[in-house]
Order: structure tokens, then sequence, then C-alpha cells
């Protein structure tokens, strides 16, 4: 290579220039979809979210009559949708706080009521 010519640039600012109008069009629709997700409503109360899950538990082979029910709203998915997630359980007198002779939870969309799933934990033999 002669000495009067500069070397060249292997750089191309137009694809860094592309590169970084495309990295902030994604930021911007993950950000789109991440609000809109978290914008939705509660529409379901908690009273009801409970009414829902004790008859979708009756409902269930594995039914039984729950001693203490909590209810709690999380956010699942992506994006994320409230869901309220309602535990009914038959606590072991004889365990810890955490022992239960009977286990349910029951995830119900917080925003339709739809119920998305019923999980009954079948006692332990033995």
């Amino acid at each position: 290579m002669p000495e009067d010519q500069p070397a060249r640039s292997f750089r191309r600012p137009h694809a860094t220039k592309k590169r970084t109008t495309l990295l902030v069009a994604v930021g911007v629709v993950l950000a789109f979809i991440v609000l809109t997700g978290r914008c939705r409503g509660t529409d379901i109360t908690e009273e009801q979210a409970i009414a829902t899950a004790t008859s979708a538990l009756a409902a269930d082979p594995g039914a039984f009559e729950p001693d203490k029910v909590e209810a709690k709203v999380l956010r699942q998915g992506f994006p994320p949708s409230p869901m309220w997630i309602v535990v009914l359980t038959v606590p072991d007198p004889e365990g810890g706080p955490e022992d239960f002779l009977r286990h349910a939870a029951v995830w119900v969309d917080a925003g339709t009521g739809e119920i998305r799933q019923v999980n009954v934990t079948e006692p332990a033999e033995g």
C-alpha cells in the first residue's frame, strides 16, 4: 500500500446508524407490550375470585371443603396479565404452618373471571 494513501476504515457508518435505529424501535415495541399488559385492570374482586375458585374446586373430582382460603393478585405471562391465585387448604393440626391435609390452587383471570387452572394436591398416603 502506498504511503501517500490513507488507510481505509473498516467501519460502516450506515450500518451503525441502522443498528441503533433498529434497537430503539425494538425497545419501543417491548415497552409498549409491557405497559399495555400492566395497565390491564383487575375487574374481578377478591370475593368474586374466591367464589369462582370455590365453585371450581367443588366441580373437581378431588373436591374437599376448605378450612382456610387465601387470595392474591399476581401478574402472569408475557405480556403480564393479572391473575387471582386462590389457595384453599385444610391445615394439618399436627404439622407446621406449611403442612396441609388437603391443598388446592385455582388461577382466576382478574380481568374476566375465567378459570385458567385448578390444581388439587392429593393427601400423601403413609
